[in-house]
């Protein structure tokens, strides 16, 4: 990191993330307008789903992702290092400036579950993930959106956690739901078998 967390100007309050996955798998959101934490983060861009070649597809994201990559950066490392308040803060921050940004909300999701033992709240941020990916996939969508492609790495990381809450909450059907739309997108459409959780 080239500048430490405590010469940058005070942060924002956080935002939560949105409460829920619905039914569909597809979280759910608390409505239009402002957030009982504060305004909602920017939006810059979209996400994208753009042809490979072939069936292959890969996530593109939104410019800001790239533009507050120091923030998330900084967020892990303070988080490796130990500090998980200030690791949310920066990753909060980041989250500010770029609402679309997945790997924001999936490592906000992974402080979550894995820190704080909180599947609800984690569930929230590995939903509104699941979200965003969901909402740039067509909904007849045939192709294949391969793991392996590094845009492609926060979805499948999203989807790990959204499993991983479903069973600590015992929701089968939620659990069921995930994983059938992981091995949809993941096979280019055949449906399969249900695809297994990854590492961290």
């Amino acid at each position: 990191m080239t500048e430490s967390s405590d010469e940058r100007p005070k942060r924002p309050d956080p935002l939560e993330p949105r409460n829920g996955v619905a039914r569909s798998g597809k979280p759910t959101s608390r409505g239009s307008g402002d957030s009982p934490e504060g305004p909602k983060p920017k939006r810059k861009g979209g996400l994208r789903l753009e042809p490979l070649g072939g069936i292959d597809h890969a996530l593109s994201h939104p410019k800001c992702v790239r533009e507050l990559e120091p923030d998330y950066a900084e967020g892990m490392e303070l988080w490796r290092e130990g500090d998980i308040e200030a690791a949310r803060d920066a990753l909060r921050f980041a989250l500010q400036g770029c609402g679309d940004n997945m790997w924001v909300h999936v490592a906000l999701g992974r402080i979550a579950l894995e820190s704080d033992r909180d599947a609800r709240l984690a569930r929230g941020h590995f939903g509104y993930a699941f979200e965003l990916a969901q909402r740039a996939i067509p909904p007849n969508f045939r192709g294949r959106i391969p793991m392996e492609h590094p845009s492609n790495e926060p979805l499948y990381r999203a989807i790990d956690g959204l499993l991983a809450c479903y069973a600590s909450m015992k929701e089968p059907a939620l659990e069921a739901e995930v994983r059938a739309c992981a091995s949809r997108w993941s096979t280019g459409g055949g449906g399969g078998g249900a695809r297994g959780g990854r590492g961290g």
